[in-house]
């Protein structure tokens, strides 16, 4: 862990404790005088620079150093921000660091009421233990699942789950199931792996995104034999207490059930768990003559405000200044966890203290050009990505700017990890943003990066990152990403492991598209077939 006390986070600690309650939705006050985190003092390892516009092209963008990357993350990642979860103090902390370094650059506040923040209601809920349940029906009676015994749950319902009959997906519910073709089912799929691990919360989360498309009204995960009576209670209670902040959770029941209590469900409807448990990926398979029925209720332990921070860079054309540029990053993580080897805050420095630095070094990098872009360009840092996307959904739906004047969104989220040459541009495919990109991939030779397409398509990682809440709402997006690692929503993603040359260097590549994007003479445009795609993929 990085231990170092900075001059620059006491700044921020004393400039947090003034600031507005979370609870209500008023921006943090101004400082009187210097920005408390201008990074001016000689005490402070953060770079400190000061707007100086008149740079050229290539001096703006030699501001882009791996020194500023990596001061920057270790201060963004360090033990003492705790994981900047959503909501928190640590949270709001972040943003106003970001918030003077937007004030010190000469940027235009971009949020609410001539403010840099767009504050966000964010209501935190509880799972209520004493009225969840499962029950299962078949003709050989009933079977009465026991919260903490039989399964744990994420999630949860207003109102109870009505009966609905059950479909087997196996392994690979993102690949069976198509969209719509389960409405009010319960879909069951396996879940192999002890938990905890990143590819048992990936596989997680993409079989409960295949099912939520597929319009099923809960899933039910089975676990594997290893899962003890033990660990079930401790996951248990560890989701109880995680209920708090999963404000996000609450639309879709998840139920994570025991190898040795779903096979009882599959005896009655004829079938063996053994046999299906090791069959390869095929249709989904309905578990004849059984119903489910039960609850998840929630209810709310407290209702509070997250930030995001919203900063803008005027354009120089008269006829096109009003026409906006994203470029976006989450600057939340996950905060305090499960310890791993003694270990609990989860820094998130790659997980997106990366990000959150890349487009500090870009919006610097533009605050010192001499020759300004056409276009207007909003930097836009918003939290809840963790929770679900939460903070880019509420702007999405509540933006600062008129929606039709935003003509792209930039998305960058994980870029300091894996391959140092190359960076995956999802999105690529969807409109002549992919074009755009490919063009300046070419056009920068001495980045020695290659803007690859995405390499991962099972992941599902288009649905996974804020870009998701500006395509939804048909702005063409990409999203710049260098891929998990086995450090991935754990306490070990800290900044020592970045590489901060790789970080800079994708930094200055995107400094190069959003200059691209917002000079051209058009907007970008939609491929038809992308658009038709990105429709059925996000309604």
């Amino acid at each position: 862990m990085t231990r170092r006390t900075y001059a620059a986070f006491s700044a921020a600690l004393a400039l947090s404790a003034c600031a507005a309650p979370a609870s209500t939705p008023a921006p943090l006050p101004a400082p009187a005088s210097e920005p408390p985190m201008s990074m001016g003092a000689q005490s402070s390892p953060l770079p400190a620079h000061p707007a100086a516009p008149g740079l050229t092209m290539e001096q703006a963008v030699a501001t882009i150093t791996p020194q500023d990357v990596y001061a920057r993350i270790e201060f963004l990642a360090s033990d003492r921000m705790r994981g900047r979860d959503t909501p928190s103090p640590e949270l709001e902390i972040a943003a106003s660091y970001l918030v003077n370094q937007y004030k010190l650059w000469g940027m235009q506040p971009g949020g609410e009421n001539s403010t840099f923040y767009q504050w966000w209601p964010f209501p935190l809920r509880r799972l209520r233990a004493a009225g969840a349940g499962l029950e299962l029906r078949g003709s050989g009676g009933s079977q009465r699942l026991q919260l903490g015994r039989d399964f744990f749950a994420r999630g949860g319902t207003a109102q109870p789950l009505a009966s609905a009959g059950l479909v087997y997906a196996g392994r690979a519910a993102d690949g069976v199931l198509a969209q719509g073709s389960l409405r009010d089912r319960v879909v069951v799929t396996a879940l192999p792996g002890s938990g905890g691990s990143r590819d048992w919360r990936v596989e997680r989360n993409r079989q409960a995104t295949a099912a939520q498309r597929a319009g099923a009204s809960a899933i039910v995960y089975v676990l594997e034999p290893s899962w003890t009576a033990d660990s079930i209670a401790a996951y248990t209670r560890q989701t109880a207490a995680g209920a708090r902040s999963l404000g996000g959770e609450a639309g879709f029941p998840q139920y994570f059930v025991t190898y040795g209590a779903a096979q009882q469900f599959f005896r009655t409807a004829g079938m063996s768990l053994d046999e299906q448990w090791r069959a390869p990926a095929a249709a989904p398979v309905v578990l004849a003559g059984v119903t489910a029925s039960g609850a998840l209720p929630m209810e709310n332990a407290d209702e509070r405000n997250a930030p995001n921070v919203v900063a803008i860079l005027p354009g120089s054309d008269p006829a096109l200044r009003n026409e906006y540029v994203v470029l976006s990053a989450h600057m939340d993580h996950v905060g305090v966890g499960r310890p791993v080897n003694g270990d609990s805050i989860y820094n998130g420095a790659d997980d997106d203290a990366s990000g959150t630095t890349g487009l500090l070094e870009v919006a610097e990098a533009f605050a010192r050009l001499g020759a300004r872009p056409r276009r207007s360009i909003i930097f836009l840092h918003v939290s809840g990505e963790e929770k679900g996307l939460l903070g880019s959904e509420w702007f999405s739906d509540h933006p600062t700017v008129p929606l039709g004047q935003i003509v792209a969104n930039v998305n960058v989220d994980m870029i300091g990890r894996n391959s140092p040459d190359s960076v995956v541009v999802i999105g690529k495919n969807y409109s002549t943003l992919g074009q755009v990109a490919n063009f300046v991939g070419r056009q920068h030779p001495e980045l020695s990066l290659t803007l690859s397409d995405d390499i991962w398509p099972q992941e599902r990682f288009f649905f996974r990152s804020d870009h998701f809440n500006f395509a939804r709402k048909e702005v063409p997006a990409l999203f710049f990403f260098s891929g998990v690692h086995p450090d991935y929503h754990l306490p070990s993603d800290e900044v020592e492991k970045i590489d901060t040359d790789k970080a800079a260097r994708i930094s200055r590549m995107v400094f190069y598209l959003v200059n691209e994007i917002a000079n051209a003479q058009e907007r970008p445009r939609w491929d038809p077939r992308g658009l038709e795609e990105v429709r059925r993929m996000t309604r």
